[in-house]
């Protein structure tokens, strides 16, 4: 038996991120690009439960934790000091700055070819605990990411570009923020097939199995990547069943 591993160049992991954000005055916008390692995504409010409520008996969908982390948020208060609006006064000038509304908007505006999405299970409860979200999340084999995406950054891209294949799942065992056990599903490209890594155990699996752990980090594989302004194939090597057109439900 040969070893089964992933492999992940950390080089592509730092990508871009676009913050925006536009005042309701003057509807100008304001664009910052800041680097990310991931995206640390939150749970909607309804899923912040003990595990006793009915809610929790639901499970949270990954795009619904994309969609939160992308959402339009609003700024409390006259707090922005937006620059269209403080145009004509002077760099040193006595007057005070403007302040007005404003809000803001993340989203990503350059895609790894790796993508790393880290599912926040761990909400502060009281002034020094940390509590376990224990809700099921349901994530599928194929993800676009389009939908969280700037155009306007990305606009000459492909459709395929956004494409994005599962190729890991990071598992956290226990209940506790500063202890646990952490075990690991991991896609061999070359083989085709799935292992479940705990410690030096290695047990092949199917795709079942992946869709059914409690995920607190998921790997994401660019299927197609762009290069020199046209999008090629990924290294990725996909399978009999996992085509460019293949797609696996978990939600199920």
């Amino acid at each position: 038996s040969g070893s089964v591993w992933l492999k992940v160049e950390y080089s592509n992991l730092r990508e871009g991120l676009s913050l925006q954000v536009t005042c309701l005055v003057c509807d100008n916008k304001s664009n910052t690009i800041e680097p990310f390692w991931d995206l640390s995504l939150e749970f909607p409010e309804r899923y912040h439960c003990n595990g006793k409520e009915t809610t929790c008996q639901y499970p949270c969908l990954l795009t619904e934790m994309l969609a939160k982390f992308t959402e339009t948020e609003a700024l409390e208060g006259k707090i922005y000091a937006c620059d269209q609006c403080n145009t004509k006064r002077r760099k040193f000038s006595s007057k005070p700055v403007i302040l007005t509304e404003a809000q803001k908007q993340l989203m990503v505006c350059r895609l790894p070819q790796v993508l790393r999405l880290h599912l926040k299970r761990f909400r502060w409860s009281g002034r020094n605990h940390r509590e376990k979200i224990g809700v099921h999340v349901s994530f599928d084999q194929m993800l676009n990411m389009e939908p969280y995406c700037c155009r306007e950054c990305l606009k000459s891209l492909a459709p395929d570009c956004f494409v994005y294949d599962l190729s890991a799942v990071v598992m956290h065992h226990g209940k506790g923020f500063g202890s646990g056990h952490y075990t690991a599903y991991c896609y061999n490209s070359e083989g085709g097939f799935w292992v479940h890594c705990n410690d030096s155990k290695l047990d092949m699996c199917t795709m079942e199995d992946v869709c059914k752990a409690q995920a607190y980090i998921l790997f994401y594989t660019q299927r197609v990547t762009q290069a020199n302004g046209q999008c090629r194939t990924s290294c990725l090597n996909l399978p009999p069943g996992r085509q460019l057109n293949s797609e696996v439900n978990c939600s199920s």
